[in-house]
């Protein structure tokens, strides 16, 4: 990679990522547990485990969005249990905890050994059941990227509030892509990649996403080659508020996935 090119990919990430550590928090989820892993030298990450009684139950491997951090997710962990379902809420470099700098090389790269990770200390826990990887929002791309490049060792994915193509994303957040000449190539390649994915698939968008189009949503869904793939559409909504608002209807679509898988 020349300069020029180290020097563009600086800069889309720096648009795109935004790292910070966790928040104060209470009292910490029942059973949650923290499995901090070097990815690489001088690379550590968290992944933060909800592990559900039965271990035969599905384990869903999820990417969080942007800003927030694995712990966040003690808020939702008991709803995931009770479907049931084991969580696993793996971390990016320099979120939470987690060591390292952010880049879309490092962050789907990482995702690959995050899942490693994942399937190993499952099996030393003797949890059996199904793994399904799930993104939401940035964490889209590595779960698209596992998807895609890991079926053999997965049952299922679910996208929540996920993006097909990098260019909108960052002109939003104020980078002027195509004045750059930036391309898709410099980004995940999530359309390109869904297109290869055939696993049970579940999307998931509210109407009214600013950040991130619902009609991201439905190309990514569009683009699936899974049959019988599910798409939640969820009115009155944003980018940020889809759990709340989508309601019972959030977790009996994830329950209506996970039913097909075992």
């Amino acid at each position: 990679m020349s300069g020029e090119d180290q020097i563009l990919m600086q800069r889309i990430a720096s648009a795109i990522f935004y790292p910070r550590q966790d928040m104060p928090y209470g009292p910490e989820a029942t059973g949650a547990f923290d499995d901090l892993f070097e990815a690489a030298p001088g690379v550590r990450l968290r992944s933060r485990y909800f592990l559900c009684s039965n271990r035969s139950s599905p384990n869903i491997l999820f990417f969080h969005g942007n800003g927030e951090t694995a712990r966040d997710y003690d808020y939702f962990a008991e709803e995931y249990r009770a479907l049931p379902a084991s969580l696993i809420v793996a971390e990016y470099r320099g979120y939470g905890p987690s060591i390292g700098e952010p880049s879309f090389d490092s962050f789907l790269s990482d995702a690959h050994r995050s899942l490693d990770r994942a399937r190993e200390l499952l099996e030393e826990r003797e949890h059996d059941g199904p793994l399904v990887v799930m993104g939401r929002s940035l964490g889209s791309a590595p779960a698209i990227e596992l998807a895609c490049s890991r079926a053999d060792v997965l049952s299922a994915l679910i996208v929540e509030s996920g993006f097909a193509d990098i260019l909108p994303l960052l002109e939003l957040f104020g980078l002027p892509a195509y004045e750059l000449e930036i391309t898709e190539e410099h980004g995940p390649q999530n359309r390109s990649k869904m297109r290869q994915v055939s696993l049970p698939t579940l999307i998931m968008h509210a109407e009214l996403d600013q950040i991130i189009p619902i009609n991201e949503g439905e190309s990514l869904f569009e683009a699936c080659r899974d049959p019988q793939k599910g798409f939640l559409r969820v009115p009155d909504a944003g980018h940020n508020n889809i759990h709340a608002a989508a309601g019972a209807a959030y977790f009996t679509s994830i329950e209506r996935l996970l039913a097909r898988v075992g």
